[in-house]
């Protein structure tokens, strides 16, 4: 192997590489002193006409190293490694747009690169836009042994724009890598770090991935303001890189630098802070480090085996503008392992005990050996420091100090204030409700796994809201302590235990018969209590009702969630009381849900809900007029699912308002290119969201497909905002598409609605055709709606034309348009 470096300030200068061989075997590393890509493009152009056959990874950098001198600003370098017995494979890739665009890449990366003898991959990746951590965790999905070295490109501390490029392509939003192949390479990676932890620890208590919105419960922003002091703060993400959040990872001391900045007060660090692990500001002190450093080298010197031929350094910018002149005095000692050469990073890549982690504030080093020579142990010549060289630091520590001090100050009171404090006190806070003075919920949760073998029952007040309301709270409360009472009266004569559960809920734990006839008995004897108590409070009889739930504690953990199940249940349907038994199998009606949940966001997440349409035919002409969209899910089995199976449940975990967005952008687009008439589904939910009303007029303007659009509102759902429908329908119009009413004639639908909102069609709801031809009263209830819409000027269309039958009456009564399986089933393309 033979390793040869340059230092360049144009590409003129790299005539000396003349005596540089150009072969498959040569990995070429450069390292460029800007981000200026015309500059990157006359390098990357030199190299593409002159060495076609070598593997070239190029980073723009926060500095370049050579040896222990680091060139900013002003000259790029190169470094050529001439392998014997090494191969390489080169592969590079701009992310996807998705939001696991780093993981992703870091798995195509490594199944692009890996052999059956790589020894080591050498990346790097773009310092902006790339996550290194999760660009490693996709790495170790595929392979956790292999060892990744490299970093994330730089562009001088300006956060801006970085890029990383080969022979032929060059990308500010990517990565690339190189793999080492071989069965004799030898390969040592170390690191040092050395930045000192300090002060409290704090919990970070909000994090996404990489994005710190809570630690301690106050904003990252506030957090760095409260202990390293406002001016730091208000410099953040430039100042932060020198003052990490310092955690322990699998004995590895992980440093995390602030590289951006949010208005929300959360901050982006170069790779993930884990919610609810704890951290500690880093510091750094020359002298520390130097020592250290010194410390460190003599350690890898007493374990590398063999000479290296090639050593690289990948180190963090913050060590850079921290060490500042004597960053040089730590390469110098470095350089007793082996000629360097490398790059000022914005977070580099070290592999640990078969782990893969992003580093800050670290120097990373990666030295390389082909011939097995053993290294000579040369003593090390020690710098000694006696100079601080950050007045910054030391005016952060101070706040920190002072900050702290407080704080230790009012802690220490505020725990000899609560010594005082009964232990009974305490207690009765954390396990008891302040009003009743009985046993809480955390009280029940601790008691019902002590009690299998038993029954619970749950007893809710009707309309409790209602009676707040009527009365006033402090009425409210003073039927929940009556009620408390008349509990306890209870439970002290059948030697029950009494819980009070959050608003209007008790709970009763009972050793009665678990047998449905002994159940029934028990609660039959409670509501007759209960109604038989009067509700006396300052001169006001309150009317309480209440309905009862009851299960059997056979196994810890079911017994409240049996309780819980059967009470909405019973709640629902308007039962006085309800025993769960097996055969309610409400369990697997839950367990359906949930499948069902988890079904809804893996198909949003893989882009598997799609539109299907359905065609709408002209009764008079016999030809499509348009096609209806209809949403569907396609499971992770293959089976598609009709909304019907999804979408009450989308609504109940937040996700509607996602699936209607990308049923308009997907419908949009598709017919914004074959011109086609079309409409679309929207509820008075979608209407009443101000966000989806903005995307869905986003999206009209952008497809410019408002005169072949037709907006068909549910009418089985009530509205209480007419102000809100009503600018909707004139923002439609204004925008020029159309409307139609949906399902009318079933739900809350009537002919109040026809005339409060404008609409250019109406639908008849599928309940009333399809028995059009065997009933009667659907027949009558169709044509009134016929007279009455055709006397509005509104166009007609009916649902659910299932058969010839139904078709030929529907032609009968004179309706403008028909859809349904008998005309044409909904598919996933237009017929």
């Amino acid at each position: 192997m033979k390793n040869t470096t340059i230092i360049f300030d144009d590409v003129a200068e790299l005539k000396s590489t003349a005596t540089v061989q150009d072969t498959p075997q040569t990995l070429i590393q450069i390292f460029c002193a800007t981000n200026d890509i015309n500059i990157i493009r006359n390098i990357q152009n030199y190299f593409k006409i002159n060495f076609p056959s070598s593997t070239l990874i190029g980073t723009t950098t926060d500095g370049a190293i050579y040896n222990d001198k680091v060139y900013y600003r002003t000259k790029h370098i190169v470094t050529f490694t001439s392998f014997e017995k090494t191969t390489l494979k080169s592969s590079f890739i701009e992310h996807d747009n998705s939001f696991d665009m780093s993981f992703n890449s870091g798995q195509k990366l490594v199944k692009e690169l890996l052999s059956e003898n790589t020894k080591a991959i050498i990346s790097f990746t773009d310092g902006i836009h790339t996550n290194g951590e999760e660009f490693l965790k996709g790495i170790s999905s595929i392979n956790s042994e292999l060892i990744i070295s490299g970093g994330m490109a730089g562009d001088n501390g300006e956060l801006k724009k970085t890029y990383i490029f080969n022979n032929e392509y060059i990308t500010d939003n990517g990565v690339l890598g190189v793999s080492l192949n071989s069965n004799i390479l030898n390969v040592y990676t170390n690191y040092t770090f050395n930045w000192l932890p300090i002060g409290k620890k704090l919990q970070i208590t909000k994090a996404v991935k990489n994005r710190v919105y809570e630690i301690d419960g106050m904003s990252a922003v506030d957090i760095y303001a409260k202990y390293m002091g406002k001016n730091i703060a208000d410099n953040l993400p430039k100042i932060g890189i020198e003052f990490p959040l310092i955690f322990e990872k699998d004995g590895v001391n992980i440093g995390r630098a602030v590289v951006q900045k949010h208005d929300d007060g959360s901050l982006t660090f170069a790779g993930n802070v884990q919610e609810g692990i704890f951290v500690r500001f880093g510091v750094g002190n020359v002298d520390e480090i130097l020592k250290n450093s010194n410390y460190q080298i003599e350690k890898i010197l007493n374990n590398i085996k063999y000479k290296p031929e090639a050593v690289f350094i990948y180190s963090c910018m913050a060590r850079r503008r921290f060490m500042d002149k004597y960053i040089e005095d730590e390469l110098m000692n470095l350089s007793s392992v082996g000629a360097l050469s490398g790059f000022f990073t914005y977070g580099e890549f070290f592999h640990n005990k078969s782990k893969n982690e992003l580093l800050n504030e670290s120097i990373t080093l990666l030295a390389l050996n082909e011939n097995a020579n053993t290294i000579e142990h040369d003593s090390l010549e020690y710098i000694n420091h006696k100079h601080h060289y950050s007045v910054k630091a030391e005016h952060a520590l101070s706040h920190l100090a002072n900050t702290v001090s407080n704080e230790l100050a009012n802690l220490n009171d505020e725990l000899e204030d609560r010594v005082k404090r009964s232990a009974d006190y305490i207690y009765k806070q954390a396990y008891f409700d302040k009003l009743t003075g009985l046993p809480n919920r955390l009280n029940l949760l601790k008691r019902v796994n002590e009690c299998v073998g038993k029954s619970i029952f749950l007893v809710n007040i009707d309309d409790f809201t209602t009676i707040n309301d009527f009365y006033g709270h402090t009425i409210g409360d003073e039927v929940l302590v009556k009620m408390s009472q008349l509990l306890k009266n209870f439970s002290a004569l059948d030697n029950v235990e009494v819980f009070k559960l959050p608003s209007d809920e008790f709970a009763i734990i009972s050793s009665v018969q678990q047998n449905k006839q002994d159940l029934e008995a028990m609660i039959k004897k409670l509501i007759a209590s209960i109604e038989n108590e009067r509700f006396l409070i300052n001169e006001h009889i309150v009317h309480i009702s209440v309905t009862i739930s009851a299960a059997y504690i056979n196994i810890a953990h079911t017994g409240l969630a049996n309780a819980d199940m059967v009470l909405k249940v019973a709640k629902k349907s308007h039962k006085p009381y309800l025993i769960f038994n097996e055969d309610l199998q409400l369990s697997k009606k839950y367990e359906e849900n949930l499948k069902i949940a988890n079904e809804i966001k893996r198909a949003i997440k893989n882009d598997e809900i799609m539109p299907y349409y359905q065609p709408i035919f002209e009764i008079s002409t016999g030809k499509i007029e348009k096609y209806e969209a209809l949403v569907r899910l396609k499971k992770e089995n293959g089976e598609i699912l009709s909304p019907y199976a999804f979408l009450s449940i989308s609504e109940k975990i937040k996700l509607y308002p996602k699936i209607t967005k990308i049923m308009i952008d997907k419908t949009f687009s598709y017919f914004s290119k074959n011109g086609l008439n079309f409409s679309i589904n929207l509820s008075f939910s979608d209407i009443l969201n101000e966000r989806t009303r903005e995307y869905l007029f986003d999206k009209i303007d952008k497809y410019n497909i408002a005169s072949q659009l037709t907006i068909e509102i549910l009418e089985t759902q009530e509205y209480s905002n007419e102000n809100i429908i009503s600018e909707f329908t004139k923002d439609v119009y204004a925008h020029g598409a159309s409307i139609a009413i949906d399902d009318f004639g079933s739900g809350f639908a009537n002919f109040q609605h026809m005339t409060a909102i404008s609409s250019d069609y109406m639908k008849i709801d599928g309940s009333l055709i399809k028995n059009i031809d065997k009933d009667k009263n659907s027949r009558l209830i169709v044509e009134s709606i016929v007279v009455f819409a055709k006397k509005l000027g509104k166009k007609i269309v009916a649902e659910f034309v299932h058969s010839k039958d139904v078709y030929d009456i529907v032609k009968e009564l004179e309706i403008d348009y028909a859809q349904g399986y008998y005309l044409g089933e909904p598919k996933e393309s237009v017929i």
